[in-house]
């Protein structure tokens, strides 16, 4: 059984001719394919998969009128029922610029890369966790930045599907790392139920005898969260069912201090906009004090991430932050550090 956010049906459009159009030559265009894919509506529309569809807008460019032709995403089923929301061709061009997406989600084309999460005690950096990020792979093997696939993912509709697929690569891939805490990235807007959305989550997770308080899931600000009840009902059930939650980029954007004490996370991070520079900058200070009293206060452990310099590590520690992450450190690797040591 299969999940149609997960695995959608293929996509298929329907195409609109204007009355000025020559659509003669559009069905000899069309019968050096399939017939499964593509069929005549009438003299004036026509209905194809997708990746037909993209080849006719390059033919459309070089023979057509493109100003004259529309298009709308629709089932052959019922290819008809959404020409109220008929579009210009050229409209479409996004959507074959980012279709890379899909292909990269079905392949599983994620490499899981590791930034260790250390605690400092009198100048001894102990790795207490590893935060678990994903980076695409193209056809080429070259990496893809996370901002960029996720913004081709959001532009084609497939951000519950990417979000899925890097939350059980990163979980396939901490094996090489359960002896410490294991920090997974989620996007509280991808995950609509969470008996549901979260069930292959938790099973693999069993499968691989990960224990569940080893696993922190961390609440990515990417998108403002609508329903804070929703997240409220996520968060939970991590926690129901024996994991940790953290609050990332916490100061920033969507995830500010005011949300500590609404979703008493296990671990809230300061954003690196405020750990970088925080020793000779008043406004950081003032910030980066009031995350760790709001963390400290729900019994949460402050996390400053970004931690570039010496002097902002100093800083932070002699304020009271708890964990540190950041280049000071190490960069993100693909495989887990052992230890660490700072010359």
């Amino acid at each position: 059984m299969t999940c149609d956010i997960c695995n959608p049906k293929p996509r298929g459009y329907t195409i609109y001719f204007s009355e000025d159009q020559h659509t003669e030559q559009l069905t000899h265009y069309f019968k050096g394919f399939p017939e499964t894919e593509w069929t005549l509506i009438n003299n004036r529309m026509f209905w194809t998969v997708e990746p037909v569809f993209f080849g006719l807008m390059d033919y459309i460019e070089a023979h057509l009128s493109a100003d004259d032709i529309f298009a709308v995403e629709a089932s052959r089923e019922d290819p008809i029922r959404t020409l109220n929301a008929l579009q210009p061709i050229r409209s479409f061009q996004e959507t074959r610029a980012f279709s890379w997406i899909d292909g990269l989600i079905q392949n599983r084309r994620i490499q899981t890369y590791y930034q260790p999460i250390v605690a400092v005690k009198n100048n001894v950096i102990q790795i207490v966790g590893n935060e678990l990020l994903s980076r695409g792979v193209n056809e080429h093997n070259e990496m893809i930045p996370p901002f960029k696939m996720f913004e081709a993912a959001r532009k084609r509709n497939r951000l519950f599907a990417l979000d899925r697929v890097c939350r059980m690569e990163s979980i396939n891939n901490a094996k090489n790392a359960t002896e410490r805490l294991i920090f997974i990235n989620f996007i509280p807007t991808a995950i609509y139920v969470p008996e549901h959305c979260l069930a292959t989550t938790f099973a693999l997770i069993k499968k691989l005898d990960i224990r569940p308080e080893q696993v922190v899931f961390e609440v990515v600000e990417t998108d403002k969260v609508q329903d804070i009840e929703h997240l409220k009902s996520i968060l939970s059930y991590y926690r129901k069912h024996g994991f940790k939650y953290a609050l990332d980029d916490v100061g920033t954007g969507f995830n500010g201090p005011e949300l500590i004490a609404d979703l008493q996370p296990d671990f809230v991070k300061l954003a690196l906009e405020y750990t970088n520079g925080v020793s000779k900058d008043a406004e950081k200070k003032a910030t980066a004090e009031v995350v760790l009293k709001m963390a400290h206060d729900v019994g949460a452990q402050a996390l400053a991430e970004g931690v570039e310099r010496k002097e902002d590590l100093d800083f932070l520690n002699e304020m009271g932050y708890d964990l540190y992450q950041g280049y000071y450190f190490a960069k993100p690797g693909p495989e887990p550090l052992q230890d660490i040591k700072i010359s």
